[in-house]
């Protein structure tokens, strides 16, 4: 027995089958009633209410309900959710909670349901102040274009727009353009494209379906520039006076070329960009100013930067602090100038010092001669002279002072002096054009001797009168 039971498929097979008949006999009887569910989207009538009163809306939490109903079972397969229809009527809103109640219709088979309604029954609208801004359109143009080219100006058609909406919304938008993709262009493009918001930092900005511009579905018309590139070289001009004892040497910029896009008629007609004197001066300083220039700011009208990423500079004054060095000049290291021929001069004392102030690394390397001193001996007559030296202008060094010396003057008489050159030889000299003061003295007179007395010219014709007579 407990085999047959164990092992009758067939039995099993045909128990199940009957299970079913009897059931569907059941059901189809009996004919009850269920209850189902259905999401349905809310409706949203007579908003016109809130946009006449200059306020936005927006339904707190889903945008759906869930509607329940009765059905009998045999009329399962005949639900469909378009034959629900779920709103909420605006003008029905109540300003203290926000809230308005939702409603349901029933649009098709009516007949086959029962008991319909839906939850929740009472929905809460946020409301708040309608803003209205217009915005300049700016262009963002990506990409690169070909060698020797740059991206010019963007023409936008239209070149405004009025943006709508939720205060909460417009207030979080900085600029609004349209973003443009260009690569390897040399020449001019036009395009059609579309709005993007953009927040304070430049990233596009999301809004919801609650803000409405002024343009239509078409969107933005525009045209690209591409103009050739050119270099403008960079002049400095420099205002002011640095502080006493203190010397300006010169400018270093981070850039010497600046490239530019431009017309062609324009560019034709610039070839150096000037930074003026009101934005580089110098007065009263006392080591290097460094001043950051915005290189846009000095652009002709028609011109503008290649990469406009990058439009400062930086501008190096170098100042650099003088100091002094004390030289001394004796007579070859003095041209002399309207001297006569029948008269010594020498120098009161032999070796005068002359201060010079430059820069330390420029006055390193000069020499006596460098200074060009030059002292004017015409119309000077027999006897002990103040005089005073004139120095070649030059940028390297500054005379400061110059000690006092004097000039002795003694007539020659045409007597040769012992141990002196000839009268012709003198001659000869002075027809050569010397010019220092050690050729119009005696060659042969030293310092000891000149103090002795010698340079006299009756001195010496009478001791050359008696070794004459001895003889």
């Amino acid at each position: 027995m407990k085999e047959r039971l164990i092992n009758n498929l067939g039995l099993k097979v045909l128990s199940i089958f009957l299970a079913f008949i009897i059931w569907l006999v059941v059901v189809n009887v009996s004919n009850p009633l269920v209850n189902r569910r259905r999401e349905v989207t809310l409706d949203i009538e007579n908003g016109e209410v809130l946009t006449a009163a200059k306020r936005a809306y927006e339904i707190s939490g889903k945008s759906t309900v869930t509607v329940s109903f009765d059905i009998h079972t045999r009329d399962e397969y005949k639900i469909q959710l378009s034959d629900f229809r779920a709103y909420i009527d605006l003008s029905e809103l109540y300003d203290v909670t926000g809230s308005v109640p939702v409603k349901v219709e029933v649009l098709n088979n009516d007949n086959i349901y029962s008991n319909v309604t839906a939850k929740p029954g009472v929905v809460r609208v946020e409301t708040e102040e309608i803003q209205t801004k217009p915005f300049e359109l700016v262009a963002d143009v990506h990409g690169a274009a070909a060698d020797g080219y740059a991206f010019g100006s963007v023409a936008l058609s239209p070149d405004t727009v009025i943006v709508e909406g939720p205060i909460s919304q417009v207030g979080l938008i900085n600029h609004v353009g349209v973003r443009i993709q260009a690569d390897d262009l040399a020449g001019d493009v036009e395009g059609h494209t579309g709005l993007v918001f953009y927040d304070a930092n430049g990233n596009e900005l999301e809004v919801d379906d609650r803000v409405y511009t002024n343009v239509d579905e078409t969107g933005i018309d525009y045209k690209l520039y591409v103009n050739k590139v050119k270099e403008l070289l960079l002049d400095f001009e420099v205002s002011g006076s640095v502080a006493p004892n203190y010397r300006y040497t010169g400018v270093e910029c981070s850039r010497r070329r600046i490239p530019v896009t431009g017309s062609r008629s324009v560019l034709s007609s610039v070839n150096t960009l000037t930074i003026p004197a009101s934005v580089l001066d110098l007065d009263g300083a006392s080591s290097d100013q460094v001043i950051t220039v915005d290189i846009r700011d000095y652009l002709p009208e028609g011109v503008e930067l290649a990469d406009a990423e990058d439009p400062m500079i930086e501008v190096r004054l170098q100042v650099e602090p003088m100091v002094t060095r004390v030289m001394e000049l004796i007579e070859r290291d003095i041209t002399m100038v309207g001297q006569e021929e029948d008269r010594y001069y020498r120098l009161v004392p032999s070796r005068v010092e002359v201060t010079i102030q430059g820069l330390s690394e420029e006055l390193a390397g000069l020499t006596e001669a460098d200074l060009g001193a030059v002292i004017d001996l015409e119309g000077l007559e027999v006897g002990i002279h103040p005089a005073s030296m004139e120095f070649s202008e030059s940028d390297i060094f500054t005379v400061v002072s110059q000690q006092e010396f004097q000039i002795e003057v003694t007539l020659r008489n045409g007597v040769v002096e012992a141990g002196t050159q000839s009268p012709e030889a003198s001659e000869a000299e002075s027809e050569s054009g010397g010019t220092s003061l050690s050729s119009a003295r005696e060659p042969g007179l030293t310092e000891p001797a000149a103090e002795a007395g010698v340079t006299s010219g009756s001195v010496t014709a009478e001791t050359s009168a008696e070794d004459t007579a001895s003889e």
